[in-house]
């Protein structure tokens, strides 16, 4: 079976939507701000994500949580981008924990509510395929990268009142 340009033993993964409606779809949203480094994983740390609460007005059971992007300069995804906001500048050196901290604790933990559409990109490195390995005869790469993979996020596109 074939997924892409690579031959795989197993069937071929589906690409689908996180939230109940298509690709590219307008839905309000009521989120809350977490610091990616509390779920314990090293490619999180120094990035917020949106933990999602209620989807059009309706609470879900099992709220979960997405990276996001975000178009409207109100909602910083990393460390440096909160502090730009926060103190309207540029970060000069390197962030410490404790500065991390102090300006987290207006942001991280606090709940918005915005119209937002989901989206999502392939990310990572594929694995060679065997023509590329026998006929073109490069050596196997060690990978360094997150396995090749379908990743979906939000794209905030306006802040809405309460």
């Amino acid at each position: 079976m074939f997924f892409g340009q690579i031959k795989t033993g197993k069937p071929a993964s589906v690409i689908k939507e996180k939230l109940a409606f298509p690709f590219g779809t307008l839905v309000k949203l009521k989120f809350e701000i977490i610091d990616g480094a509390s779920l314990k994983q090293k490619s999180l740390n120094g990035i917020y994500l949106m933990k999602i609460k209620e989807i059009n007005g309706n609470s879900l059971k099992e709220p979960f949580t997405l990276e996001f992007i975000d178009e409207t300069g109100e909602f910083p995804i990393e460390n440096f981008a909160l502090y730009k906001k926060v103190y309207r500048r540029e970060a000069e050196n390197d962030l410490s924990s404790d500065e991390i901290k102090k300006m987290e604790k207006d942001y991280v933990g606090k709940t918005f509510i915005v119209l937002a559409y989901e989206s999502g990109k392939f990310v990572g490195t594929p694995e060679e395929s065997d023509y590329v390995y026998k006929k073109v005869h490069l050596p196997r790469l060690i990978k360094q990268d997150v396995s090749f993979q379908f990743k979906n996020y939000m794209v905030i596109d306006s802040k809405l009142s309460e």
